[in-house]
């Protein structure tokens, strides 16, 4: 369990280790747990996403990181109204944007429909998904949120983004709230403004986007906000790392597999220990309950520092050398 602080709750702790839920896959037809894997309703996958679900919750995961943009809330509304889990001790994170609009009551419209479609009164942490603010369909209504305003100012947009979040953190729908994929320069925007700072900041890290992400994780500690890596063993249903010395997936990278033979563990288990190492709590994707089983089983494992060292060493996948990457195209 990760201790939240900032805009948290007085005493609320997050479970350290989630469920990630958002998928790049859009067919059906690969079946459950097929890649790239279909977390969508659109496509009629919801039902896989409600068999995870209540997989993750039937082995012990209590963590579920979900987003609005991830087009299957109402199953995961479903699964947790089905399970026999009391409702107090899953811990349902969510998001907001960013292919819906930014602004104050935009926010605050959003967050009124992912309650409904998850079918609860509250959330536990709620964040900003991306801190750009043009990647919506829908237009904002908020002046400073479009382009073509002449009161347009991206650091207002975000700040009236915030605001929106803290009225719904403070009035009791959210016990804790956050952002996601901000950068330090995004979270400066905060305290330049005065305003209460995030209790998280949900953003990419493994092995070849670790070493690259130590500034901003060290930022972070330094403001106690907690740093929540997703995509912890990379994505290997979307992106192919172009980088020497890379191998398609860090699980094959022969520094994990060597580590991973040393301790007898799998690939998997020792890079997420190895985050967790760093005090980085995680929310692997998977539709494999055995999968599952072995990411809860990862906090008996001793990563040196040496071997710790050895996995920040490994050749970095940055935006400057990977523009077109997913995570970096929104920044």
């Amino acid at each position: 369990m990760v201790p939240l602080k900032n805009t948290a709750v007085s005493g609320l702790k997050m479970p350290a280790m989630g469920l990630g839920m958002g998928g790049y896959g859009v067919n059906k037809k690969v079946g459950y747990g097929g890649y790239p894997e279909c977390w969508a309703e659109i496509p009629g996958c919801g039902e896989f996403t409600e068999r995870a679900v209540t997989e993750w919750l039937q082995v012990g995961g209590r963590r579920l990181d979900s987003a609005n943009m991830y087009d299957n809330e109402k199953s995961v509304g479903k699964a947790i109204k089905a399970s026999s889990v009391p409702r107090n001790d899953i811990f349902i994170l969510t998001k907001v944007g960013p292919v819906f609009p930014l602004g104050f009551n935009e926010t605050l419209t959003q967050f009124d429909k992912i309650k409904a479609n998850l079918q609860v009164d509250y959330v536990d942490l709620l964040l900003i998904h991306w801190p750009s603010i043009d990647n919506s369909s829908t237009p904002s209504k908020d002046p400073h949120c479009v382009r073509t305003s002449p009161s347009f100012n991206e650091t207002q947009c975000r700040l009236d983004t915030w605001r929106a979040m803290l009225q719904i953190f403070n009035s009791g729908g959210a016990k804790a709230i956050g952002v996601s994929n901000f950068e330090i320069i995004h979270l400066q925007e905060f305290i330049d403004a005065g305003l209460s700072l995030p209790s998280v900041d949900q953003c990419h890290f493994n092995p070849y986007a670790g070493a690259a992400q130590m500034e901003l994780v060290n930022f972070c500690k330094s403001h106690d906000i907690v740093f929540l890596g997703y995509s912890p063993l990379g994505i290997p249903d979307w992106h192919k790392y172009p980088g020497p010395h890379m191998a398609s997936t860090p699980m094959l990278d022969p520094t994990v597999l060597s580590i991973a033979k040393a301790h007898g563990k799998s690939p998997a288990q020792v890079i997420l220990a190895w985050e967790w190492s760093l005090g980085i709590p995680v929310n692997p994707r998977t539709m494999n309950s055995s999968h599952m089983i072995e990411n809860l089983n990862i906090y008996n494992i001793s990563i040196t520092k040496e071997e710790s060292d050895k996995l920040l060493g490994l050749h970095q996948d940055t935006c400057a050398e990977d523009p077109d990457y997913y995570e970096c195209a929104w920044i």
